[in-house]
């Protein structure tokens, strides 16, 4: 647990500044940082790419943890919108599948689609997700790593949109409030997908220990 707290401490430091020099920039600066495909976003999509990459090769000494692998490409590739990227609308809206407007081919993959991601997320909720939360009680810092990465992902969902979410208890966020809610958000998005990364390595070296 020692020898990861100052890692968390660090990351955590690491996106407040990245905030500051955001506001602290020009704003065509700030777009390529914070902006849709900046360089905040393309450094998440790119984390989860590495964590899953450390997740495979534990797949030769663990196959069942093929979930893990699979939900965590999964996360890498819902920062590139491949979930609507390659269709008409997202494929996890209702409305996808009520439109008339979507092809039904597209309406076809995008069920298989859904029905694996589905079956992904039980099969890594019914084996993993007792233990996790045990290793995370004995204070398994791999485990915590990656506890504290879905407590940043809950935390910067719950702020994405934000203006919209307070519109109506009548409260309307500035244009400055709503751009550093925004960096706020990417920036620990990115920390989150860096822990996810800190977990799948310390998992790693945790298993070759063994």
């Amino acid at each position: 647990m020692k020898t990861y707290l100052p890692i968390w401490i660090a990351l955590l430091i690491a996106a407040v500044a990245a905030v500051f020099v955001s506001e602290s920039v020009s704003p065509d600066v700030r777009s390529t940082m914070m902006e849709e495909g900046g360089w905040i976003e393309t450094a998440s999509w790119i984390s989860y790419f590495v964590a899953a990459a450390f997740v495979l090769i534990q797949l030769m000494r663990f196959p069942n943890r093929w979930s893990m692998l699979v939900c965590t490409m999964l996360l890498g590739m819902r920062e590139l919108d491949f979930d609507k990227r390659f269709t008409t609308m997202g494929i996890f809206k209702s409305r996808f599948y009520s439109s008339s407007d979507v092809p039904i081919t597209e309406k076809l993959i995008a069920l298989v689609v859904t029905a694996a991601v589905v079956a992904a997320l039980f099969f890594l909720v019914k084996h993993h997700l007792k233990p996790f939360f045990k290793r995370v009680r004995a204070r398994s810092g791999a485990s915590c790593s990656v506890f504290l990465a879905g407590g940043l992902m809950v935390f910067a969902k719950s702020i994405d949109g934000l203006s919209r979410k307070l519109e109506p208890f009548g409260i309307e966020p500035s244009d400055a409030t709503n751009r550093i809610v925004g960096s706020v958000e990417e920036c620990f998005e990115l920390v989150a997908a860096l822990l996810i990364v800190v977990g799948a390595v310390g998992a790693l070296r945790l298993n070759r220990s063994k």
